[in-house]
C-alpha cells in the first residue's frame, strides 16, 4: 500500500499543480485544447496508471500462486476481489491527491494536503491495528472500507467498494470542475 501511495502523491501533484507552479501549464493551455479536455486527460492518465499497476500486481500474484503454491487450493475469486478492493482504495486516495493538485497553484500547498491526507489515512489505519486502545482511529480513514479479511471470509463488500468508488468519482469530478473554473497565474 505504501509504495503505490507514494507514486500516487507525486504523479497527482506533477500532473497539475507542479506544471502550474513551473509555468509549463501556460504552454499546454496555449494549444487549441480546452482546459476541461486537458484536466480530464490528466485524470484519466492517473486512473489508467493505477489500473495498470493493479493489473500487474494481480498478474504477478496469480503467476506466483501458480508457480509457488500450486499444491494449495486457492480461492481465486477472493484473490481477485482483494485486488479490486486495492484498486478502489488507491482510486479514492488518488482522487484526494488529484483534487488538491487542481485546487492549489503551488506544489508545496498541493503536496501538503494531497500527500498529508492519504498518508494520514495510512497512519490512522496502521495505528488502529496496533492496539485495541487505538482502534477508534479506524473511523478517521477510508482504508477501513478495504477490509481484506472480510473479503477472504466471504462477507459482502459491495457497499464499501461502492463508497470507495463514489469517493473517487466525486473528488475527481470536483477537481476537474475546480481546475476548469479557476484563474491561473500564467
Amino acid at each position: 500500500m505504501l509504495l503505490p501511495l507514494v507514486y500516487i502523491i507525486f504523479i497527482a501533484n506533477g500532473l497539475i499543480a507542479a506544471q502550474v507552479d513551473r509555468g509549463s501549464m501556460a504552454y499546454l493551455l496555449s494549444a487549441p485544447v480546452r482546459r476541461s479536455t486537458l484536466v480530464l486527460t490528466q485524470a484519466l492518465f492517473l486512473i489508467a496508471a493505477l489500473a495498470a499497476m493493479c493489473a500487474v500486481i494481480t498478474l504477478v500474484g496469480l503467476a506466483s500462486i501458480r508457480l509457488f503454491q500450486s499444491d494449495i487450493d486457492v480461492d481465486y475469486s477472493a484473490f481477485l476481489l482483494v485486488n479490486l478492493g486495492l484498486f478502489l482504495l488507491l482510486f479514492a486516495a488518488s482522487s484526494v491527491s488529484f483534487l488538491f493538485s487542481c485546487v492549489f497553484n503551488l506544489s508545496k500547498n498541493s503536496l501538503a494536503l494531497g500527500a498529508g491526507i492519504p498518508i494520514a489515512f495510512f497512519l490512522f489505519d496502521l495505528m488502529s491495528t496496533v492496539s485495541g486502545d487505538l482502534e477508534f482511529f479506524k473511523y478517521f480513514t477510508i482504508n477501513t472500507l478495504f477490509d481484506r479479511y472480510a473479503i477472504l471470509a466471504g462477507e459482502p463488500v459491495l457497499l464499501p467498494f461502492a463508497v470507495l468508488a463514489a469517493i473517487g468519482v466525486v473528488l475527481y469530478g470536483i477537481g476537474v470542475r475546480v481546475f476548469t473554473r479557476k484563474d491561473l497565474p500564467l
